[in-house]
């Protein structure tokens, strides 16, 4: 027997060297001879002080032992000491008489000791070992190259080797621990010290994360751990040792609320959960922490998961952290928040027995929604949905929630709208109003049913005494209290009407609550429409299901957002999970219009189909058009619209012609027929061609004569039977065909009328001449012959010819005026288009050439008479040089076309300026227009002619009435600008000035042709950027969104907003006009696009040096509010600002 200390061996350990401990020599020796000595017993181990000094020996050299000696060690110890522990328990457990082991329990407890010490010294060397091997594997991971042969399984080996070492001697401190120590140990320093043995290393131990992905390792720490704490009193330290640790490994979140839910519900512990978040509440952390927060945030969203209760009766002390700095900790107090909830709200009996606490909760996620970071009121937000989307009746809290939702839409965070966004479509997915008139949703109905309610409720109260009480109107209920309340005061009625009164009480309240949700649905959709927009792909893809999902529940606001939507088919990008904005659209679209009703048939869904995709062009704008256009091309190209479809709007296109047409289908849907067939002409030219012979007959026969703008849309949809890359139509229809259609054109242009829908239709009528005739110039002459005969004399005999009335000579010249501008602009392109035929039929030749070389003997086999002319007609397009046939077309455009000596064009330019330069003159409003109009299409085909009138053009944009002649001035200097880009540049000045015109009109004209212009490059950008910066704060939104998308798209090029910002700058300084709310709006948005931290700095040096030439109060502080703005920030900015503060109060 030897005198076993337990605190001077374990000191003596604790302080040493471990690299100290020398190997012990014939270890495998000594070890067999430990061996057959505790196979006899395990208490033999201190029988002979041999046995216990070469045990400790053998553990203390355990680095220096081979595998399979450690192995056998580690065997040896925890199996002895379990059997020593079982025999212990049995005689305790199995002894009533406390007498009978007194004597055997001081050897016990040296025993016990001795084994303990024995498993600490183990316990430490196998964690060493765990963390080198979790850290060669590290290494292994990061690419690092590890000395030795296959490392990558030995290191996988050797920890698994130490994990079942490990694992062996937790079940033998299972053992050890399940033994009452109030009989063995006297003192509770004895006790901690004999149970920190087995703590102290397992704690350390889990600080390798390896070790706690190891389920059987993970169980059985948790176990000792949780003994330790019921069985021995260990609770003060447990508590220690886990806040220790969850401060510094954010890893042992999960593990430690797996721990304190076993210690708390299968051990019936709870009090050390409770002392734990008591603890953690009154931290402070210092603000440069960030791993202890995330750790402790991390274990507070787990342990509310899995132990709500408990968690809930400590609330009111973890409150507090809302109040802390630490952004991550407020954030996991609000998720725990709802996790406690929802865990709660899941049973229907402990919803009703926390009913009251579950409200507070509520309350307080409320209150999170006001918090001054984005994301922690995102997770106030999220808490809320997942709260909604259980199937519990929180009707009173709901009310709040949907307005603190629609509220949210306006926050400035996207992440916050995105979720509130969320949180709206949860909450009209789960409404609670769906119990007597189904799911819909439309405001009109619900106003009929509670006016109906009210009425019913006036005639039930009207055959009773009236009461204070029973008639208040304005009443909603929200919680069960109200309705108490209502039950109370019926009952007070006396009579057999007390019951249904309640009932119609109950009915009002209820449908004014289903009103108030609706209207704040409503408030929401034009909020959300205004989110189609935003920059945040993710934020418009939820914007759009959310409009969806209301016009499913038949909300009327999101018929505006579903065709403001349609504005998303021209957005490029995806989010972050790739999904394509445009595609995603096509999805949306095709659910609402191309989705027919279930148990329809193929006839039903196509005239389905085809009356949505007309319908979406009734009271259209230009711009919806152009993106129905698209939209509509991109579907076809996806196989949504089928032939069938195509077939049942010709169909109604042809029913134009049937006498009761105007008892089946409206003008919008006639006129919508041909706009929806010329959109998917664009992608499959042959839809046109086989309705040829009705376009002739309806839209340019007589019934296009009474409505113009079919007849319109049907030359739009003539126009389109060319493919996109072909330049002529011969192949397409014959020549018969074509005789007809230019004859039935012409007509329509010479037509006299004093409908303004003329303009349009002429507009239209042109471009498919141009388009579909073959001999287009010779054709637009003789229709410019035509109506001036009809507008200045008498016209030549003929069956086409047509009298033209005196009182309509204004009329007639007014259209004659457009038509000579609309046919001098596409003689123009037809000219281009010329030349680009000719460009293509010589690159066509010169391969027609070498083909010829090589294969001359087949080509002459096969030649016939047609191929040889055509051959010949090659040979002399490749002897002709392509410059030469540029400078013919352009010698055309400069000379022939306005200054030839039979030239059409030049006998109406000064008819044109003696009309435009004396507007009180000929002061008839449309004369005026096309006059302007004509002038500035001719100005696009000769520069001289540009350069003269050019003047001419500024004057009448810069002093004309008319903000439809100053529109189309704007849009004529753009064009100008873009043909004759050296004679308009140095008059950019007239044109930005426009962008403060008093119209709007011209204003947002204004905007899109320099937006234009910059963009493309067309004109150079000097000092003019400051006068678009103004219009980003101008009244009108859709000015103010143009703008910020001009600026967006512009700081994507060479750095342009960074170049031009000190202009910029200087520009809206020395504003008087601008406010300076204003003006700081426009530098911090300004200020967002300069981003690369090289440019900060440079833009900080600049106004720096400008500071300090500041002579007034108002200029420095313009210069400081740009340099606080500047992420970049040195000590030498802060000092400068700081004097010159100083400096300017001082000069006051």
């Amino acid at each position: 027997m030897t005198d076993f200390v337990l605190s001077e061996y374990l000191s003596k350990f604790q302080t040493s060297d471990k690299t100290s401990f020398s190997p012990v020599e014939n270890a495998s020796r000594e070890l067999n001879v430990v061996i057959d000595k505790l196979a006899v017993s395990p208490e033999q181990i201190d029988t002979e002080e041999e046995t216990l000094e070469s045990l400790i020996d053998l553990c203390q050299g355990f680095p220096h032992l081979t595998d399979k000696l450690q192995i056998q060690l580690s065997y040896l110890i925890s199996s002895s000491c379990k059997i020593l522990s079982n025999d212990i328990q049995n005689i305790l457990t199995g002894t009533s008489n406390f007498n009978d082991t007194m004597e055997l329990i001081p050897e016990w407890k040296r025993h016990l000791e001795e084994y303990g010490y024995l498993i600490h010294t183990l316990l430490f060397f196998l964690k060493e070992d765990i963390h080198k091997t979790a850290s060669r594997s590290a290494n292994l991971n990061r690419g690092r190259k590890v000395p030795g042969g296959n490392v990558e399984t030995q290191v996988v080996e050797k920890f698994k080797s130490s994990c079942n070492q490990i694992l062996q001697l937790c079940e033998t401190i299972v053992a050890i621990l399940n033994i009452n120590f109030n009989r063995i140990f006297q003192t509770t320093v004895e006790n901690d010290l004999f149970i920190g043995l087995f703590t102290r290393p397992l704690f350390s131990l889990v600080e390798v994360e390896a070790v706690i992905k190891v389920p059987a390792l993970n169980h059985s720490i948790t176990s000792i751990i949780a003994l330790s704490v019921r069985n021995h009193g260990q609770s003060s330290s447990a508590q220690n040792a886990i806040l220790t640790n969850l401060t510094y490994f954010s890893h042992l979140s999960n593990f430690t609320a797996d721990l304190l839910t076993v210690v708390s519900s299968e051990f019936n512990y709870p009090q050390l959960t409770e002392d734990i978040l008591k603890d953690i509440s009154n931290r402070v952390f210092n603000a440069k922490d960030s791993t202890g927060p995330k750790s402790i945030s991390g274990f507070l969203i787990k342990l509310s998961s899995l132990l709500p209760v408990v968690m809930l009766r400590q609330m009111s002390s973890l409150i507090k952290l809302l109040n802390n700095s630490s952004i991550t900790l407020r954030c996991s107090i609000v998720e725990a928040c709802g996790n406690i909830v929802i865990n709660l709200a899941k049973d229907g009996e402990s919803f009703v027995h926390y009913k009251q606490q579950i409200g507070v909760l509520i309350e307080l996620l409320e209150e999170r929604f006001q918090d001054s970071n984005p994301y922690v009121r995102t997770k106030a937000i999220q808490g809320c949905l997942r709260i909604i989307d259980l199937n519990v009746k929180l009707n009173e809290k709901r009310a709040s929630i949907t307005m603190l939702a629609v509220r949210s839409l306006q926050d400035r965070s996207s992440l916050v709208r995105r979720n509130a966004t969320k949180l709206l479509s949860k909450l009209l997915l789960k409404h609670p109003f769906n119990l007597i008139h189904g799911s819909q949703l439309r405001l009109s109905d619900w106003k009929m049913y509670l006016s109906v309610a009210e009425e019913t409720l006036g005639k039930l109260l009207g055959e009773v005494a009236p009461t204070d009480s029973i008639v208040g109107d304005s009443e909603t209920i929200h919680g069960t209290d109200d309705v108490s309340r209502i039950e109370e005061e019926a009952t007070d009625v006396n009579g057999i009407n007390g019951n249904a009164i309640l009932k119609a009480r109950l009915m009002v309240s209820y449908y004014k609550d289903a009103i108030e949700f609706i209207e704040s649905l409503h408030s929401s959709i034009d909020l959300i429409s205004d989110l189609l927009f935003s920059r945040n792909r993710n934020e418009v893809l939820e914007a759009m299901d959310f409009l969806v999902l209301c016009d499913a529940y038949d909300l009327e606001p999101s018929e505006h957002g579903i065709k403001k939507m349609l504005h998303l088919v021209w957005v490029k990008g995806t989010n972050d999970e790739g999904t394509s904005i445009s595609t995603h659209l096509i999805y949306c679209y095709k659910q609402l219009f191309l989705t027919a009703p279930d148990g329809v048939t193929a006839k039903e869904r196509s005239g389905y189909i085809a009356k949505n995709l007309i319908d979406l062009t009734v009271d259209a704008s230009v711009a919806d058009l152009a993106s129905l256009e698209k939209l509509l091309g991109m579907m076809y190209q996806d196989n949504l619209i089928d032939e069938n479809i195509i077939r049942v709007l010709w169909a109604i296109y042809n029913s134009t012609l049937k006498d009761d047409v105007a008892n089946r289908f409206t003008k919008d849907q006639l006129h919508g027929s041909i706009i929806v067939l010329s959109m998917l002409a664009l992608e499959n030219y042959e839809i046109i061609t086989k309705g040829l012979d009705s376009l002739l007959n309806i839209g340019l026969g007589d019934i296009g004569s009474k409505d113009l703008i079919l007849c319109k849309y049907s030359c739009i949809a003539l126009e389109r039977m060319v493919p996109k890359k072909e330049t002529t139509i011969q192949s397409m229809i014959s020549k018969a065909q074509e005789e007809v259609a230019v004859k039935k054109l012409y007509k329509k242009v010479v037509n006299n009328t004093k409908d303004l829908a003329f303009y349009p239709m002429c507009e239209q009528a042109i471009n498919a001449l141009f388009t579909i005739s073959s001999k287009p110039d010779i054709v637009g002459s003789e229709l410019i012959r035509e109506k001036t005969m009809m507008t200045f004399g008498k016209p030549e005999s003929g069956e086409d010819s047509m009298m033209v009335d005196t009182d309509s000579r204004v009329v007639s010249l007014s259209q004659l005026l457009f038509i000579v501008g609309q046919i001098a602009i596409k003689t123009l392109v037809y000219l281009e288009k010329c030349e680009a035929e000719f460009k293509k039929r010589k690159i066509q030749a010169e391969i027609q050439k070498g083909k010829e070389k090589d294969n001359q003997q087949n080509d002459a086999s096969n030649t016939t008479t047609d191929s040889i002319s055509k051959d010949k007609e090659l040979e002399m397009i490749g002897d002709t040089n392509e410059d030469d046939f540029t400078d013919a077309i352009q010698f055309i455009k400069e000379t022939e076309l306005l200054y030839g000596e039979n030239s059409l064009f030049k006998k109406f330019c000064p008819i044109i300026e003696e009309i435009v330069s004396n507007s009180t003159r000929f002061n008839d409003v449309m004369l005026q227009r096309t006059a302007t109009l004509c002038m500035e299409k001719l100005m696009c085909i000769s520069s001289k002619y540009c350069e003269k009138s050019l003047p001419l053009l500024i004057t009448v944009m810069e002093k004309s009435p008319d903000p439809i002649v100053r529109s189309n001035a704007v849009l004529g200097l753009g064009d100008v600008a873009v043909c004759f880009n050296n004679l308009v540049d140095e008059n950019t000045d007239y044109l930005y000035r426009r962008l403060h015109d008093e119209n709007l009109m011209v204003q947002r004209t204004c905007l899109m042709t320099v937006t234009f212009l910059i963009l493309a490059g067309q004109v150079k950008v000097k000092g003019q950027l400051a006068e678009m910066a103004k219009c980003l704060e101008n009244p009108d939104q859709g000015i103010s969104d143009m703008c910020r998308l001009f600026f967006t798209e512009l700081a994507t090029k060479d750095n342009a907003i960074y170049n031009g910002f000190i202009d910029i700058f200087s520009n809206l300084s020395s504003d008087k006009m601008l406010k300076q709310d204003g003006f700081k709006k426009i530098i911090k948005f300004l200020l967002s696009f300069v981003e690369k931290e090289r440019h900060q700095k440079q833009l900080c040096d600049k106004l720096c040096s400008r500071l300090k030439k500041c002579t007034t109060q108002e200029q420095w502080d313009d210069v400081e509010f740009v340099l606080n703005n500047i992420s970049f920030k040195n000590e030498k900015i802060t000092a400068l600002l700081g004097e010159g503060f100083k400096l300017v109060s001082a000069r006051e």
